[in-house]
């Protein structure tokens, strides 16, 4: 069950077919068997672009009249639903810039629009979430894991931005991703982070955080995992923590991350994860409810 658009230019363009297969080589992933299968390791975001030969029956006059200023680009774009609507926003930026770079239109079996059109990303969207929130209600199931959607949204901004901020800082910082997780007894959504031998490094507004301590003892290095709530992280680490200018984050500068060497490593976990939360797979994160 998938979100389909068809690509169109105008008669008079001179945009050819391959012109437009080597721009979604160039921005989003290399070309696969005449599929685009574009995944974000970051967001966990995927769609897929694909070639598609547009077939139009010769008595379908209607069809004929409403596209007869346009010419197919024989190229289709792939949106499941029961998705985070977080992959929307994902999806649809990205669709928003290649109509506007290429000067390209749409046709959308979804909308009410008959002729090919330039929509905007809130459209897509909006068109795209309606039908995915009401599927994801009706096909809720026990595998399934329930997250508001602001909430959800807020932490896919952050990890979609994630790369810019780590270049924004350079090496010497770490910024880190969130992942979703479910808690094994409730079944609720928390969100983890993690903080590796106590190194520069950015907080964001993950539940919890997982530290990795690396230290040597007699002649073999030894690894442990701490895992922290958000709480006792600010507690013990929070008068080394300055305000970073990405919404609800922390950031730990190399002055302090020098100073908490023993800090750190003296930090004793709450919890062990492996017994306190799994990873969710991201297809199964919900932002509708079943009714």
């Amino acid at each position: 069950m998938s979100y389909d658009l068809y690509f169109f230019k105008r008669k008079e363009s001179k945009l050819s077919e391959k012109e437009i297969e080597n721009y979604l080589s160039e921005n989003l992933v290399a070309e696969q068997n005449g599929q685009w299968i574009f995944q974000n390791e970051d967001t966990e975001v995927y769609f897929i672009f694909e070639k598609n030969e547009t077939e139009i029956e010769e008595d379908d006059i209607e069809f004929e009249e409403n596209y007869e200023d346009f010419e197919s680009l024989n190229l289709m774009f792939i949106l499941n639903f029961l998705r985070p609507s977080f992959f929307g926003l994902e999806a649809f930026e990205f669709i928003e810039k290649m109509i506007s770079d290429l000067d390209i239109y749409i046709s959308n079996p979804q909308s009410d629009k008959e002729i090919p059109y330039k929509p905007n990303k809130l459209e897509l969207f909006e068109n795209w979430n309606s039908t995915n929130l009401n599927s994801s209600s009706h096909h809720f199931a026990e595998q399934n894991s329930y997250l508001e959607i602001e909430k959800s949204n807020e932490i896919w901004k952050y990890n979609f931005h994630r790369n810019q901020i780590q270049e924004k800082l350079g090496g010497n910082y770490f910024v880190p991703k969130m992942f979703f997780f479910k808690t094994k007894v409730e079944n609720k959504v928390v969100t983890v982070s993690s903080w590796t031998e106590h190194i520069p490094n950015v907080f964001p507004p993950a539940d919890y955080f997982l530290l990795t301590k690396i230290q040597k003892k007699l002649f073999r290095t030894v690894q442990e995992n701490i895992l922290l709530s958000r709480e006792n992280l600010l507690t013990r680490f929070g008068e080394y923590l300055d305000v970073y200018d990405y919404p609800n984050c922390k950031i730990i500068n190399p002055e302090n991350a020098k100073k908490i060497k023993d800090l750190f490593n003296t930090t004793k976990s709450e919890l062990k994860l492996e017994n306190f939360a799994e990873r969710i797979q991201i297809e199964n994160l919900f932002n509708e409810k079943p009714k």
